[in-house]
């Protein structure tokens, strides 16, 4: 009776595991297709926000389309991170280390996070401190994502005052992020609780205010450990907190020639997209730089109309009415074998997906939507 016991209590435990690994692939799958649908009209809503941005407004209209733009933004940001919580519980986050331009990536942040001050009359003052690096390689997506949830944070618990970014360069080759804030603070016995996954802050009085999602922090803590570096926080009960993120890059020696305007060549660019509203914002960042766009809408146009003499580079959406972006790189190398080809870059929202499998797949590189100056450049 022992063993059949033992034998049956060894078959419910694989039973269980089976069912916790179906649940596991069945959850991947659905944030993986949600992402897709959700992707669409939120790259929507950032990209045009940002064309209309350029535009002549009235002061009233400029403030409301703001608020539209980064409330957009901040959305795709809490996206982004039930998206990296799924790959951490999976284990799959796999970095992409790139070169990104240092200066810009601070301007742009602090662009951002201008508008996100704007609504509740905060001061956003950003500090480079010391020389910075102008160029590093570092995962510049996960570095934008770990500082856009302390900032949104900082801003979401402070109600008068300033929030102020410093940005230093350490020589052992830490790039240092310190977020300050004026805002309600943290209880000391909270501040080990606080990098928790779901856990809230509890307010002066001891309640819990009902904002967040409660795993920003969370997620932001095991990006930064995998980034080879550490979050820690200081905080005085109703004086503000301070936040310091410190990751590990690589520092990349630029010789400057004269003065730093770069020219950029106006290319020839194929646009393989089946949705308008993404070729609207495509188009428009593209054309901004002096390129000219062809526009194909499915892979059998895009076939059709490509010759490697006639582009300079070639945009593939990897979800199309016919075919896949990956279909159409293939064709085109397995037809073209004797020529020389423009890179062909993958266009994507499924943020679930490795660069590494594009590359695998064909690809020189990927971008994700919605496609932006900054990306191009």
């Amino acid at each position: 009776h022992g063993l059949m016991g033992f034998g049956r209590d060894i078959t419910e435990r694989k039973r269980y595991q089976e069912a916790l690994e179906n649940a596991s692939r069945e959850k991947t799958t659905f944030i993986s297709t949600i992402s897709h649908e959700l992707r669409t009209p939120l790259n929507g809503i950032v990209g045009l926000s940002h064309i209309l941005l350029d535009t002549q407004l009235n002061a009233e209209q400029l403030k409301y389309l703001k608020t539209i733009h980064i409330s957009a933004i901040t959305l795709g940001n809490i996206f982004n991170d039930i998206i990296e919580l799924d790959k951490l519980e999976q284990r799959k986050v796999c970095l992409n280390n790139q070169l990104i331009d240092l200066t810009s990536f601070i301007l742009y942040l602090e662009y951002l996070s201008g508008l996100l001050v704007q609504p509740k009359n905060l001061q956003f003052i950003m500090e480079p401190q010391g020389d910075l690096p102008k160029q590093v390689i570092t995962d510049g997506t996960r570095l934008r994502q770990i500082l856009w949830n302390l900032i949104g944070n900082a801003v979401k618990f402070t109600q008068q005052g300033k929030i102020r970014l410093q940005v230093r360069y350490e020589t052992d080759g830490r790039l240092i992020f310190v977020v300050e804030d004026s805002g309600m603070g943290i209880a000391e016995e909270e501040q080990d609780k606080i990098f928790a996954m779901y856990y809230q802050v509890k307010d002066g009085n001891g309640r819990r205010p009902a904002t967040g999602t409660g795993i920003g922090l969370a997620v932001s803590k095991r990006l930064a450990e995998s980034m080879s570096g550490a979050i820690k926080v200081k905080s005085i009960l109703g004086v503000g907190s301070c936040f310091t993120l410190s990751i590990r890059v690589e520092a990349v020696k630029t010789i400057t020639q004269g003065n730093d305007t770069v020219l950029l060549p106006s290319l020839r660019i194929l646009l393989v997209e089946d949705i308008e509203l993404n070729v609207i914002v495509a188009r428009s960042a593209l054309e901004k730089l002096g390129s000219s766009v062809e526009v194909a809408m499915n892979g059998h146009d895009a076939l059709l109309v490509f010759s490697p003499d006639d582009f300079d580079l070639v945009l593939l959406d990897i979800q199309l009415p016919d075919m896949s972006g990956l279909d159409i790189a293939r064709r085109i190398r397995e037809k073209y074998v004797q020529h020389k080809l423009p890179p062909l870059i993958a266009l994507t929202a499924n943020v679930l997906k490795d660069r590494k499998e594009y590359l695998d797949a064909g690809m020189d590189d990927v971008l994700s939507k919605p496609l932006s100056i900054a990306q191009v450049l």
